[in-house]
């Protein structure tokens, strides 16, 4: 095995670190020549700097550890001194991820944390949206569960138009579950096109600067190459496909996003994701092995503490922002009851 080298370099990070249980953390990052790396931060340097998707960070006296060494290829040391010296532009793009508000539900004795009113928490959504103002909502699916009353639907119905009064579209998918009063919701705030339901054919948005696909519920069924994203795009475009299903290697038993890959016609970004009752993400690596280019998943979460084993779960919505093909990922809480 190589030895280990110390060095300074300049790098920019490509998505948010990710942390480990002793509060260390690794950072995908590329350096001056293009090359993507995971940078791993060690707890003791975590008050020198806030790490933000897209800025430029000064590493002196950082470790490069060899590549055979089965270990993160920039590693922080007793020395390493950090400093922010670019930082991100506006965001061209700016979406509010959503899922999984099953309105409608009833109340089990599963709801933790005070957090399980299902149309408070959507309406702590569509107050988010308004307040970050964000170009759109994107909902993963399960928008309503397998009943609903008139009265939630004419709430949901009233804060649908006060987003599209704001200029906010929202863009869904279909869950598995539902219910005939709540699709006929869907169905004409779709005619209206305050609502849009995403497709294998892309919704552009921000001039070009990202490209929007979905596929509902079990549309694989009949094979993937069937609903997988198709149709052109601009090139520099990035590529972001709604689903709302369990996915490998992410959650047990789902379908593989390797198989996705090879069924999509689109060079894919990443998957914004419902179904899971939780939050939870992954960078997956050699997707396109061509590249080397690195794959982003992530699961927005229930609007409600319904998960199996929820106690303690706060429930949240994600602020997406692109800026120049990258994509920057921010949570924000639902408050609770």
């Amino acid at each position: 095995m190589g030895t280990v080298e110390i060095t300074d370099i300049t790098v920019r990070v490509l998505g948010p670190p990710k942390f480990d249980r002793h509060g260390n953390h690794e950072v995908p990052v590329e350096d001056a020549d293009r090359r993507v790396s995971d940078l791993r931060v060690w707890s003791k340097h975590h008050g020198q700097v806030e790490w933000r998707v897209g800025s430029m960070y000064d590493l002196v006296e950082v470790k490069r550890n060899p590549v055979e060494a089965n270990k993160a290829r920039y590693e922080t040391a007793a020395n390493t001194q950090i400093s922010r010296v670019g930082h991100p532009q506006d965001p061209e793009v700016s979406l509010l991820h959503v899922s999984d508000t099953h309105l409608g539900r009833p109340l089990t004795d599963k709801e933790h944390m005070g957090n399980a009113n299902q149309l408070e928490r959507f309406l702590d959504a569509v107050n988010l949206a308004v307040k970050s103002r964000v170009d759109a909502i994107i909902h993963t699916g399960d928008i309503f569960d397998d009943d609903v009353d008139e009265a939630t639907v004419q709430t949901v119905e009233e804060h649908v138009e006060l987003l599209a009064d704001a200029g906010i579209p929202i863009y869904y998918v279909r869950g598995n579950h539902g219910c005939d009063r709540g699709d006929a919701f869907l169905q004409s705030q779709t005619e209206a096109g305050r609502m849009i339901h995403l497709s294998s054919e892309p919704q552009l948005l921000g001039k070009g600067t990202l490209a929007l696909y979905g596929m509902d519920a079990d549309a694989s069924v009949n094979g993937l190459s069937e609903v997988a994203p198709v149709g052109d795009a601009p090139q520099d475009a990035y590529r972001l496909l709604a689903w709302h299903e369990a996915v490998e290697p992410i959650a047990r038993d789902g379908i593989s996003i390797g198989e996705l890959v090879d069924a999509s016609e689109v060079e894919l970004d990443a998957l914004a994701l419902g179904d899971l009752h939780k939050h939870k993400r992954a960078y997956i690596g050699d997707v396109y092995k061509d590249s080397g280019k690195r794959f982003r998943a992530f699961y927005a979460g229930a609007t409600t503490g319904i998960a199996r084993n929820s106690e303690g779960y706060e429930p949240a919505a994600w602020l997406l922002q692109i800026t120049n093909g990258t994509l920057e990922r921010h949570r924000l809480p639902l408050r609770p009851r």
